[in-house]
């Protein structure tokens, strides 16, 4: 018996169900989740994402070793970073804002823009982070399929647009995982044809492909926001950083929902230092598109159909479902993407190009694989993760 003036708890009967945390919103509840096959991908060679194998300049590395306790002490002030890009671009740092990669810009851009109920117009397939957002925030979500050639149909996208007007249209130039690129000039068109909605474009891989909508930003209409990254194109996935470029209204009001301080130092610091070695990033594209191409020759000389594209990785066509050939590439400690590959990208995998000797790697699992043949199975014995992802969206 608790002595007086102790707190008493009260009794719990017996069939008394197990206390539960609080559900999530309905839209949260049910949104889709971007999946990882494997949880832990430490020791694998990993072709499945886009990554490359390390910074494109060596001059990153030298800002990370040179910051001070002070820096890193210090909240992160991106003002630097800005005006930089400003330069890069020829628009006014106050169209830009400094994000912890595309994944946040777009985020910021959803949470702001998008009512729960409000429709959105998505490609498929495309970024998994596109209908994770979309569902997160309540969206009625429509559809736009990529072709039986791995275009985007455009004039598909245009019939969307109208009568019902959508809130945000969420586009990738170059696309993931098709690989495959529009003209810039083809998305201002759509975005002028839809003054009332956000256009969204992601180029994550602008400098891949090597036109962008910011190439002409005094042509970029005010309901058009652009996402830029510098995971793929400098090799800072692991520093999660880039950056959405729009109208200043547009910056101003995802300033008010993002939270503070989201980019840290060291991020914002070997950002800069990429951004000021742009013949490094130049070389580094000149030497993988060389790599891509002697991986997409071997592959002919194996009579096996693979395709270079605009980003930094090569679609290969094996057999649908590709999801074995995932699992029995992972027993072999090798990722590669299968995420999206739905309809006409059905029997294709994604490798991430990087070097000879990663391709080189690569192939002699595929000559194995190919002699040994490749079991049906969504699951292979002895390889943790989840391999029966069809359903899935496409990259992260």
């Amino acid at each position: 018996m608790a002595a007086d003036g102790e707190d008493q708890q009260p009794p719990v009967a017996a069939d008394a169900p197990d206390p539960k945390p609080p559900s999530p919103r309905d839209a949260v509840l049910h949104a889709h989740r971007v999946r990882r096959p494997v949880a832990d991908r430490e020791g694998y060679l990993r072709l499945d994402l886009g990554e490359s194998n390390k910074p494109a300049s060596p001059a990153v590395l030298d800002a990370m070793r040179a910051l001070t306790g002070a820096d890193v002490a210090a909240y992160p002030d991106p003002w630097r970073l800005r005006e930089a890009l400003g330069r890069l671009h020829g628009i006014d740092p106050a169209c830009i804002s400094i994000t912890a990669g595309t994944d946040e810009g777009l985020r910021l851009l959803f949470f702001t823009f998008v009512e729960e109920g409000s429709r959105v117009l998505l490609p498929r397939p495309s970024f998994g982070a596109y209908i994770a957002a979309a569902d997160a925030a309540g969206a009625f979500v429509e559809r736009v399929d990529y072709a039986d050639d791995l275009t985007l149909p455009i004039e598909q996208v245009r019939a969307a647009l109208s009568p019902r007007t959508p809130r945000l249209v969420a586009l990738s130039n170059p696309n993931a995982p098709t690989g495959t690129a529009n003209d810039p000039a083809d998305f201002i068109d759509l975005a002028k044809q839809s003054p009332g909605s956000l256009v969204v474009v992601n180029e994550s891989f602008g400098a891949w492909h090597g036109a962008s909508l910011l190439d002409e930003p005094g042509a970029l209409p005010p309901n058009v926001a652009v996402l830029r990254s510098f995971s793929k194109d400098f090799g800072l996935a692991g520093l999660r950083i880039g950056y959405v470029v729009a109208h200043p209204e547009v910056i101003d009001a995802i300033e008010v929902v993002r939270p503070s301080y989201t980019v840290s130092s060291p991020s914002l610091a070997c950002a800069l230092a990429a951004l000021e070695d742009p013949d490094a990033m130049a070389r580094h594209i000149a030497l993988v598109r060389a790599v891509m191409d002697r991986l997409v020759e071997a592959l002919a000389r194996r009579s096996i159909d693979a395709h270079a594209t605009r980003a930094n990785f090569v679609l290969i066509k094996l057999a649908s479902p590709t999801q074995p050939w995932a699992a029995a590439f992972a027993a072999r400690k090798i990722l590669v993407g299968t995420s999206g590959h739905g309809g006409p990208m059905a029997p294709y995998i994604r490798v991430t190009v990087n070097s000879d000797a990663e391709s080189e790697l690569f192939l002699d699992a595929l000559d194995l694989l190919l002699a040994q043949g490749v079991q049906g199975a969504s699951q292979v014995l002895g390889v943790e993760g989840d391999w029966d992802d069809v359903g899935s969206e496409g990259m992260a």
